[in-house]
């Protein structure tokens, strides 16, 4: 039996948690690899309690459902890193209780079968530390930048009300011309690309990926600074993992560069995106964090996140 934990940490927008749920619910299979799959949902702060809406919704004992709140905005890094610090019960004394986690956006809607092939090619290949799902957008096939640019077209806008059914029939107007976002997952799974894509460059995505407990506990957990705006935590735990950006505890003798993480798309694991909908709802500015995000970034390492990006391979 393969543990597996999937957490969302959640900031308001309960329409949009609502949907991802109900996608994860539907689309989540684990016969074939047996998997043992639990979700933890992180409300990060939210207005109202997640729980006390959500929690009666999905109490499927197939996918059981745990709920961690703080008392305000955490941020992203702190609510990523409470999901690998999580046990479900008393500490056994092991860093990690689960085999792999699965760290998701909450405004992902997963696709057919999602979780099992990102499994699949952890189990394959033991030198994977991080694999996403591939998405909306992802640099890898064209049928996926052509489905990026119809979601700004039916995409909900999140200054404005919405329901998880306004979200739902968005889905279906992008994915029309498939014949919908489950036969579109379909045409993308029958593509000839290898089970592991390698990111390349700006590629690389952070909306739903699984990352393997052994590179958390070597390369260390996700960078708290300056929460809850951050730095960009992903951008600097990619370049942790290349070896460009390394804290001075990850000397070359615990991780050497020849023995560096594996980083890339799982090709038969697709989600729908969202995009600019997982943030605290019509009152957020994006631009505004965005801006303090780069400004955090280049008080702790001196250059821009543009000057870092174009060092990855």
């Amino acid at each position: 039996m393969i543990n597996i934990l999937i957490g969302i940490p959640v900031l308001n927008n309960i329409e949009i948690t609502r949907a991802c749920l109900q996608h994860l619910y539907r689309n989540t299979e684990t016969d074939r690899l047996g998997l043992n799959v639990s979700v933890l949902i992180i409300d990060n702060g939210s207005e109202i309690e997640i729980e006390h809406v959500l929690k009666n919704e999905f109490k499927e004992k197939s996918l059981p459902v745990y709920f961690l709140r703080n008392p305000q905005n955490a941020g992203v890094a702190v609510a990523w890193n409470q999901i690998l610090k999580f046990f479900p019960g008393q500490r056994n004394g092991k860093p990690f209780y689960y085999d792999y986690y699965v760290i998701s956006n909450n405004d992902a809607l997963f696709g057919s079968d999602w979780l099992q092939p990102l499994v699949e090619a952890m189990e394959n290949d033991k030198t994977i530390g991080w694999i996403s799902t591939m998405e909306n957008g992802s640099p890898v096939l064209s049928e996926l930048i052509e489905a990026h640019s119809l979601s700004k077209k039916y995409r909900v806008d999140p200054k404005k009300p919405y329901t998880t059914q306004v979200i739902n029939k968005g889905l279906d107007l992008i994915y029309a011309k498939w014949g919908g976002h489950e036969a579109f997952c379909r045409l993308v799974k029958s593509k000839p690309l290898p089970l592991f894509v390698p990111f390349r460059k700006e590629g690389r995505s952070a909306v739903c990926f699984m990352v393997r407990p052994a590179m958390i506990e070597q390369v260390g957990l996700f960078d708290e600074d300056y929460a809850p705006i951050g730095i960009s935590e992903d951008l600097e735990y990619f370049l942790r993992i290349e070896r460009i950006l390394t804290p001075p505890w990850l000397t070359s003798d615990r991780y050497p560069e020849e023995a560096k993480w594996k980083n890339g798309f799982c090709s038969k694991s697709i989600v729908h995106h969202n995009w600019c909908s997982t943030h605290q709802g019509p009152k957020f500015d994006g631009r505004k964090w965005d801006k303090m995000r780069e400004k955090n970034w280049q008080a702790k390492f001196g250059k821009s996140k543009k000057y870092f990006t174009a060092l990855l391979p």
